[in-house]
């Protein structure tokens, strides 16, 4: 009687779910970050054309001028705060599209993090029921060449022989599994 391996495919399965859960839910929290961080990219882009259209019509204003030194003062003023304040905002536009790319690159990695685990989940679940299938196919060929045959009945060789080609089929398709990292 042989001893068989433990089966440690459960513990694996367990960990790629354990995996699994703690990276969707990282996804989920990062697609509301995502939503969030979202938001504020609307209000200040208005801004920036708020403030773009009012430093060209301060421009406009400034070309034209024929009033006093102290009106041109004043729109040169204006023009100042405009120049500022579009500066200001597309600072802004900018920090929050870079905060929405690296949030985007991080939800990607979870993504593509996600794919590789289901792949893993089937390729060992193809792996073992590989395992099993040899294991069966080894019972059923060492319970057939052990057994004890009547003198009546013809010993079946050709299927012996298939069981045994079955048996090494699998064997070889679990190296190929293990060889190519499955």
């Amino acid at each position: 009687m042989s001893v068989q391996p433990p089966d440690n495919y459960d513990a694996f399965l367990s960990r790629l779910d354990a995996a699994t859960t703690s990276l969707t839910a990282r996804a989920a929290a990062l697609d509301r970050g995502l939503a969030a961080v979202s938001l504020l990219l609307g209000p200040y882009e208005s801004g920036v054309r708020d403030w773009e259209e009012r430093r060209h019509y301060v421009s406009g204003q400034l070309a034209g001028h024929a009033g006093s030194h102290q009106s041109y003062t004043a729109l040169s003023e204006l023009h100042d705060v405009a120049v500022k304040m579009e500066s200001m905002l597309r600072g802004r536009v900018q920090h929050v599209r870079d905060k929405l790319a690296v949030m985007q690159d991080r939800r990607g990695a979870i993504r593509r993090s996600l794919l590789e685990l289901e792949l893993s989940r089937k390729k060992l679940q193809a792996s073992r029921m590989l395992s099993q299938d040899r294991e069966k196919l080894s019972t059923i060929f060492s319970s057939l060449a052990g057994s004890t045959v009547a003198v009546s009945a013809l010993p079946d060789t050709g299927l012996l022989g298939d069981l045994r080609e079955a048996s090494e089929a699998i064997i070889l398709a679990e190296a190929l599994m293990e060889l190519k990292g499955y």
